[in-house]
């Protein structure tokens, strides 16, 4: 009976495993370093690849402006045949014939005077095609002088350049929000296993206490007092490896990574001192390479030469041009064919069109003002922004250096609350606040370096620095 219930209890541990190697076969797993985890997000961001695309067609934009100023060939060819000939109204030459003869010979005597001769005078029907035509024609046009045409090609040149810094400023972002979320899943990383450490300290420190109570060395409150310690702990763990768990979700989401495949992170916090530039020669640097200033500023080019785009409207365009044409009719098909060729310019004008043009250039001259002015206030918030970053830094600085002192500080006291305890000239609360106060300091410093690694990151942002690492 009991070798039944064995194997009962085997086969079912083994249906057991097949059903969960079976629901998760499709599960993957990854660990990413930084580098890695940026060279996937940026190969796989949606953005980005809507940017390279918006590249692609600023390139052919230009391509196409520039078009309009190269020469033009156009061939064409049709052939029709009328159903019914287009008439038109001509003056009676049979009568006009018969009365200048008839009239001549009357003046000159020749005949006898009969005005019964002469032929009332009027308009007859006449067709002057035939059935049957056909041309084929060849032309080339060539622009002289358009300044829309020269205008667009500047503007599309510009438009270009302000694309490409468009992917550069969402590549930083990108790279920078990468590493925020990474950073953030490193941090919280450690703090899950700082709390872990709690837990384990405690867990050893009731497993002591617990040794001594049977010993009937301490008391049962110590007892009680270092089992629940480990028990308040106990959430406290499971809350940080669920918000790691959360932030490595969140960090699948900015990689487009699949939710469901599993993923770790490798890396951790680490302090790299540096020197801070000089905060004015660091200002001007932030407004001559931001990204988003250019972006701006670039869209402030691109305003004015819409504005003298439309006000080009008003000027003449002149345009050479040539042709050669092929051509013949008949009313049998048996063609009678002729060639015609002619070389001329072009000189166009527009004198009135409605007031749209002046319409047109006062909407692009408050396209401009608008853009200037964003340009003006995003200039003073990256003055401020970057100042405050500036100060995080040096916050963040000044307490990596006092919580790394705090943490050995701290780490030491736990072992003398340790060791008092055992000598028997220490208490239990000492242990349990010398052991709250490492972990608090532990915390602390996690936080100050991760902090720091954030306004760096932030700052080189700011400065329009593209950095993998």
């Amino acid at each position: 009976m009991k070798s039944k219930k064995i194997i009962l209890r085997k086969l079912t541990k083994l249906i057991a495993i097949f059903l969960v190697l079976s629901f998760n076969k499709n599960i993957y797993s990854k660990s990413f370093t930084l580098e890695e985890a940026i060279e996937y997000g940026v190969s796989n961001n949606k953005e980005l690849k809507i940017q390279k695309l918006n590249i692609e067609k600023a390139e052919l934009a230009v391509k196409e402006a520039k078009g309009h100023a190269f020469p033009s060939l156009d061939f064409t060819t049709s052939y029709y045949h009328y159903i019914q000939k287009p008439i038109v109204f001509f003056p009676d030459f049979l009568a006009l014939l018969n009365n200048s003869t008839y009239g001549i010979l009357f003046k000159e005597g020749l005949v006898q005077q009969d005005n019964t001769k002469l032929l009332p005078m009027g308009m007859i029907k006449q067709s002057f095609v035939l059935n049957n035509q056909f041309e084929s024609k060849v032309q080339l046009n060539q622009i002289l002088f358009n300044s829309t045409v020269f205008r667009g090609i500047g503007a599309s040149k510009i438009y270009l350049e302000l694309s490409k810094y468009n992917y550069q400023a969402t590549l930083s972002k990108t790279i920078a929000n990468i590493k925020k979320a990474f950073y953030a899943c490193i941090l919280l990383k450690n703090v899950a296993e700082i709390y872990q450490q709690s837990l384990r300290n405690a867990e050893d420190n009731f497993s002591m206490i617990k040794s001594l109570f049977n010993q009937g060395l301490v008391s049962e409150y110590d007892l009680l007092q270092a089992e629940v310690q480990v028990e308040n702990l106990k959430p406290l763990v499971e809350n940080s490896f669920n918000a790691y768990q959360n932030s490595l979700n969140n960090l699948k989401l900015l990689l487009d990574y699949p939710i469901e495949d599993t993923l770790d992170v490798i890396g951790e916090l680490k302090y790299v001192d540096f020197e801070l530039p000089d905060k004015d020669k660091a200002i001007e640097r932030a407004l001559q390479s931001n990204l988003d200033l250019k972006v701006l500023e670039y869209k402030k080019k691109v305003d004015v030469e819409m504005v003298e785009l439309y006000r080009s409207e008003n000027y003449p365009s002149l345009v050479a041009f040539s042709n050669f044409s092929f051509a013949g009719q008949s009313d049998k098909l048996n063609f009678q064919t002729y060639t015609q060729s002619m070389v001329g310019l072009q000189l166009s004008m527009n004198l009135f069109n409605g007031f749209q043009t002046r319409s047109r250039i006062k909407q692009s001259i408050i396209n401009y003002k608008e853009t200037e002015e964003q340009v003006s206030q995003y200039r003073a918030y990256l003055t401020k922004l970057l100042i405050e970053k500036f100060m995080d830094l040096e916050k963040a600085r000044k307490q990596i250096l006092a919580q790394e002192k705090n943490v050995k500080r701290a780490q030491k006291a736990y072992e003398i609350a340790l060791t008092r305890f055992k000598e028997g000239t220490g208490i239990q609360l000492e242990i349990k606040n010398a052991e709250l106060d490492l972990r608090q300091a532990n915390l602390n410093y996690q936080q100050a370096l991760f902090d720091f690694i954030i306004a760096k990151i932030d700052i080189d942002n700011i400065f329009g620095e593209i950095k993998y690492e």
